[in-house]
């Protein structure tokens, strides 16, 4: 019997413990145009345990926009606690000492595929390719690989084939998969797409324009290429416009990871502190 249990206890001993996973995501937004409208600089500490995550913001930016995300809701200081375990998303703003518990919604019906684009006055051509690249580099000791992707977005004067203005997305990323706790947060990031509608609060792909220029849908649709698959550790997307008198910058976003950690991580961190009062809707 004590030689069985010694056995069990090594065989148990034998399989691999999931990690737990912190970093810090720095993500620098130029602003549109020449006004650089939007511009902000976001500071994301992300933690994530099982089923758990949780990431807290801060946001930099001008006292006029400041301003506008107030009246928006979107506080400048916060943090959301994802809990997949529990189906319960947690949002809290650290400035008002409060938060608000909401149920996480299941998943949304699947769209039927979407037709090519084709010119039309209802919507732009695109073009779209990507390409990994031999380089390799290593940030936070882990080796990358980089990957480029331009996507073409050209509209069409109504009912003709006159190209009335293109937008053009350069996109470069260095993105890792061998490291510990790329297992964990790629199953995390599968199963809040199992269980909830719930939008990723964790994102280098190509998504995160989605809602900030013309064609944030179309570029989004583009990520499942299988060479953009892994946690990307810096990346850099340009935006540029060309209307027929050349071709111009109007947007650039930039992604840094640092500070990433695989040691265990206390329950409390996915909990909301005592001291704050909770929002009703």
């Amino acid at each position: 019997m004590v030689v069985l249990l010694l056995a069990l206890i090594f065989v148990g001993a034998l399989r691999p413990v999931a990690a737990d996973i912190r970093y810090t995501e720095e993500i620098s937004n130029s602003g549109l145009g020449p006004k650089k409208v939007g511009a902000r600089k976001t500071t994301n500490d992300i933690y994530i345990k099982g089923e758990r995550q949780k990431v807290s913001s801060q946001i930099e930016t001008s006292k006029e926009l400041a301003q506008a995300l107030k009246k928006e809701g979107k506080p400048l200081n916060s943090s959301t606690i994802l809990r997949l375990d529990s189906a319960k998303v947690f949002k809290i703003d650290h400035l008002r000492q409060t938060y608000a518990q909401e149920a996480l919604l299941a998943p949304a019906a699947k769209p039927a595929a979407a037709k090519p684009a084709t010119p039309s006055a209802n919507g732009p051509e695109i073009q779209f390719q990507v390409k990994a690249l031999p380089d390799t580099n290593r940030i936070e000791g882990i080796l990358c690989r980089r990957v480029a992707a331009e996507m073409r977005a050209r509209y069409y004067q109504p009912g003709t084939t006159k190209l009335r203005k293109e937008n053009r997305y350069l996109y470069q990323a260095w993105i890792a998969k061998d490291f510990p706790g790329y297992k964990e947060i790629e199953r995390f990031q599968r199963l809040q797409t199992e269980k909830t509608s719930f939008p990723p609060l964790i994102s280098g792909d190509l998504d995160q324009l989605r809602g900030i220029v013309e064609d944030s849908d179309q570029l989004a649709e583009k990520t499942t290429a299988e060479e953009l698959k892994g946690l990307v550790m810096e990346s850099v997307l340009k935006v540029f416009i060309n209307t027929g008198k050349g071709e111009d910058q109007i947007f650039q976003l930039s992604r840094k990871i640092r500070n990433l950690s695989s040691s265990a991580l206390a329950d409390s961190v996915f909990e909301v502190p005592k001291d704050l009062n909770q929002t009703k809707k």
